[in-house]
């Protein structure tokens, strides 16, 4: 043989065992994303459509089962979704040796028992979705500290997690999503979340939260909505909350917070609802909010409010909603909430003090549903306009000092509840 030859054979040869060895390695490697799977599959103790018992073969390629996608290149799991399948069973840990997960959503089932840490050494993971089952266990506290530096999103909401929000997630510094709502979390929100630039949505509604509302909390500058309502949270709202010229939505209601509104709410030009309903504020509602041009709903019942309605707000034609109500308002009511044609309801009963006529200008209020002014001191005559809206499902007037006679166009109406108690009034007119 020529020197040709044997250097032909040899690069042959070295060609082989290096395809050897990978295809080795990559069916290692699937072999062990199969083993995962079918260790999750084994703690389903409920698959009422029988989807993963009967699709989920040992004898087919998992790159084939439902809610398993791989990639082309590796031949990897990098996404795995068995969300609303109304699977029942315990997450195991072996679910952390998909090392190229990038989606995990298990949502909408009834999984139980704790959340495997080995989940949180996943690198590569993007999506982690759980919300909607029955996990219950904390966070680790170290969850982004060494792992997790590319999770966009973290969904655990609605389930019974307990323990504290983990300070190291402010590591986590790609995340654009964190809903934990409606679990029993319980401590303050720590500091570090400030860093998290890139958050569009934080959900921490419905837990135990306490203490003050961080003001690294106004460092989100990218936050389009937050809510941290049914928590215990006391103190005021913060000040760089008005610098966050993003937000669209904040929640803070069914709290303890003090203090007032303050006026440099008229800087949150992206604004469109507030909720703070049963707080303990006080002071006046800010006139500024009627320069929010996409404003739509005002829920502050159920505080101390005091002073008068703004008759600014009758310049947020997008509004949909004003719930005022159990405060201590006084003075009329401005006929300039007349122009709120696309308002569904108006909440400004048992405030005790709101004084002066209905307006007629109120007839123009053409989507509304739900108009309550019971418990106030209103006097005058009820205007004929009310009765002419044909969206009107309920009217509450009772307990105000209203008189004359009951208009005509009553007899007219598409109100299904009526109250016009503990008033002046007279017959028909």
């Amino acid at each position: 043989m020529d020197t040709s030859f044997h250097l032909y054979l040899l690069i042959t040869s070295l060609f082989l065992l290096q395809w050897l060895t990978h295809y080795s390695s990559a069916n290692l490697d699937i072999n062990t994303d199969r083993s995962s799977l079918i260790a999750f599959k084994s703690q389903i103790s409920l698959d009422p459509h029988n989807i993963l018992f009967k699709n989920w073969s040992s004898e087919s390629n998992i790159c084939s089962w439902m809610g398993v996608t791989c990639d082309s290149r590796h031949q990897r799991v990098t996404q795995l979704n068995i969300s609303s399948m109304g699977l029942v069973g315990t997450i195991p840990p072996e679910i952390g040796n998909l090392s190229f997960l990038v989606s995990l959503d298990l949502g909408e089932n009834s999984f139980h028992g704790s959340i495997p840490t080995s989940i949180f050494n996943i690198s590569s993971l993007e999506v982690l979705s759980l919300r909607n089952n029955s996990l219950s266990s904390s966070l680790p506290l170290d969850m982004c500290k060494h792992n997790l530096h590319r999770l966009k999103r973290l969904r655990v909401s609605h389930n019974e997690l307990y323990g504290e929000i983990p300070s190291s997630l402010g590591l986590c510094s790609k995340l654009e999503y964190i809903s934990l709502y409606n679990n029993s979390i319980s401590g303050h929100v720590p500091t570090h979340i400030g860093n998290l630039t890139f958050l569009q949505q934080l959900f921490l509604g419905a837990n135990n939260l306490s203490g003050n509302i961080s003001k690294e909390i106004g460092f989100l500058t990218n936050l389009q909505a937050l809510d941290m309502s049914s928590n215990e949270f006391s103190g005021p709202i913060p000040a760089t909350i008005y610098s966050m010229t993003s937000l669209e939505y904040f929640d803070f209601a069914s709290n303890d917070l003090s203090g007032s509104l303050s006026r440099d709410i008229g800087n949150m030009t992206s604004l469109r609802r507030i909720g703070l309903e049963f707080n303990n504020l006080t002071g006046e509602i800010p006139k500024e909010i009627g320069n929010l041009p996409n404003f739509e709903r005002l829920s502050m019942c159920c505080n101390r409010i005091s002073g008068s309605v703004p008759r600014e707000l009758g310049n947020l034609t997008n509004m949909v909603g004003i719930y005022l109500a159990n405060n201590g308002l006084s003075g009329p009511i401005p006929k300039e909430l007349g122009r709120l044609v696309n308002l569904w309801e108006l909440h400004l009963n048992q405030n005790f003090k709101i004084s002066g006529p209905i307006p007629k200008e109120m007839g123009n209020m053409t989507s509304l549903n739900y108009l309550l002014l019971y418990s106030n001191e209103l006097n005058g005559e009820i205007p004929k306009e009310i009765f002419l809206i044909d969206t009107l499902l309920e009217l509450n007037i009772g307990s105000n000092q209203l008189r004359g006679s009951l208009p005509r166009e009553i007899g007219n109406t598409t109100i299904q509840k009526l109250w016009i108690n503990n008033n002046n009034l007279s017959g028909m007119a």
